[in-house]
């Protein structure tokens, strides 16, 4: 019989929680939080927060303490990482040094959590998650206000992901203070956009917004995937308060007519259950499911985002083994007495025996001497190979970079602007290309500023007849 599961989830707005048995909901139930009391994800007023908790899961009947949480996407990173072979033991530094690399960004402002999600010939791909570490801190104090242990935990666009039953998909999920994307191919959740919307905005203001968010998302992964495009037929599946508003379906849909429709849910029917407004919590549910069941989950990324200090610590086997290793060790004491006693006999006959073996270890000596020549010039050899192999290296992980830079400033350039030339110098690009307004401009130099790729963003303008020509240099 399948275990019950409790998965608790907090955004801006509310509180989810939903109690699963399988793929079965049991209780579900959702407490709405006063503005301000969380902003962007980051609990601000914990002890507040955590009153709200304690109060939500007695609705519900919920006795346990170990619970699987799920946090806010807004201001998490995702990245796939292609490392050589190395053994297991080195492969976390490995990934600490890339991503200091790739991201740009301090390994003290964030939480790594990484899943290897496979193997090609000489080659490991790392699905990486990088989480802001003051939300996660603050989640996870308010936690243990609440006097609940949080022992899984997962990113929202993740659980989404995990929520659908296909491998190639298009994902948006609108809420009243946020929305997240997930561009989904082979089970990877390649593109991952979240972001915060203003508490006022009107509804077809949201939807306008996601409109525009979902165009450059899937503009940025064909741009960067031009063998392998999202194809209009790609289905655009939806959830939260999308799955009710199928008037705006259409406008999502495009010029390419994208079919849409709403997040199928992959639990079992439950008289009342609102599946889209817990879609977050039923892919919270399914990271413990069955490996017979997985089979039909789309996502493949199912990594655990709790920081590893705030894991549970196994129990050393010292402290399991106590009493039994002390009798143990009373009756081992007893039979090495005995065997102490023989072994004083025995040790005058081996003495004789040394000696012969002296001599045949200095006879080893000069042969060990002709092994070691041998081996430096193999290790010469070895190293001279080993600088080659990083050297090209080098040249892959720059084309990797070379690929990526094009893809996000394709991705931020808006219709009334092109782009006529893009080189690169070590860490600075040049853009140059011509804008039919400056408002045009000015809006592809805003979007350039916001991107966490570019540390830098230096621009000129020159107004033409017809067109206003412009240089842009970034900084990566």
């Amino acid at each position: 019989m399948a275990k019950k599961r409790v998965s608790l989830y907090i955004d801006d707005a509310a509180i989810y929680c939903l109690v699963a048995r399988g793929r079965q909901p049991q209780k579900w139930a959702r407490l709405l939080l006063e503005p301000g009391l969380v902003k962007d994800g980051l609990i601000q007023n914990q002890d507040a927060v955590a009153a709200k908790i304690k109060e939500l899961l007695k609705s519900v009947e919920v006795r346990t303490r170990k619970i699987i949480v799920g946090i806010s996407g807004i201001n998490c990173l995702y990245s796939l990482l292609s490392l050589p072979e190395i053994p297991r033991d080195l492969l976390p530094e490995a990934i600490r040094r890339e991503v200091s690399r790739v991201l740009g960004i301090s390994l003290e402002e964030i939480y790594l959590s990484w899943q290897v999600v496979y193997l090609r010939r000489g080659e490991i791909v790392v699905y990486l998650a990088a989480s802001p570490r003051n939300s996660m801190d603050a989640l996870v104090s308010t936690l243990r206000l609440a006097e609940v242990d949080p022992y899984l935990m997962d990113i929202k666009p993740l659980c989404l992901a995990r929520a659908t039953n296909e491998s190639r998909a298009v994902i948006a999920d609108l809420q009243p203070t946020s929305f997240d994307i997930v561009i989904l191919v082979n089970g990877i959740p390649e593109v991952v956009r979240s972001s915060a919307l203003p508490e006022e905005a009107l509804d077809e203001d949201k939807i306008a917004t996601l409109k525009e968010e979902l165009d450059r998302a899937v503009t940025f992964y064909n741009s960067a995937h031009m063998d392998r495009p999202i194809e209009p037929g790609v289905p655009l599946l939806v959830s939260g308060e999308l799955a009710w508003q199928e008037d705006a379906w259409p406008l999502l849909s495009g010029r390419q007519k994208r079919p849409v429709q709403a997040l199928p849910s992959p639990m079992q029917t439950a008289a009342g259950f609102p599946s889209a407004q817990y879609m977050t919590n039923i892919g919270l549910a399914l990271k413990v499911t069955l490996p017979a069941e997985r089979r039909a989950i789309g996502s493949l990324v199912n990594l655990n985002a709790l920081p590893e200090i705030y894991q549970p610590k196994p129990r050393e086997l010292s402290q399991v083994l106590f009493v039994p290793t002390v009798a143990a060790g009373l009756a081992i004491f007893a039979v090495l007495l005995t065997f102490n006693i023989l072994a004083a006999d025995r040790n005058n006959d081996l003495s004789a025996d040394l000696a012969t073996e002296r001599e045949t270890a200095a006879t080893m000596q000069v042969r060990k001497a002709d092994i070691d020549a041998l081996s430096g010039q193999v290790t010469s050899v070895e190293a001279s190979a080993n600088a080659l192999q990083a050297t090209l290296n080098s040249f892959a992980a720059a084309r990797g970079r070379f690929s990526d830079d094009l893809a996000e400033v394709n991705y931020y350039l808006p219709e009334g602007a092109d782009l006529q030339q893009t080189s690169i110098s070590g860490n600075v690009i040049t853009l140059r290309g011509i804008a039919k307004s400056e408002e045009d401009y000015f809006t592809y130099w805003s979007r350039l500023r916001q991107s966490p790729r570019f540390s830098s963003v230096f621009g000129t303008l020159t107004p033409g007849e017809a067109n206003i020509a412009f240089t842009i240099t970034l900084t990566r």
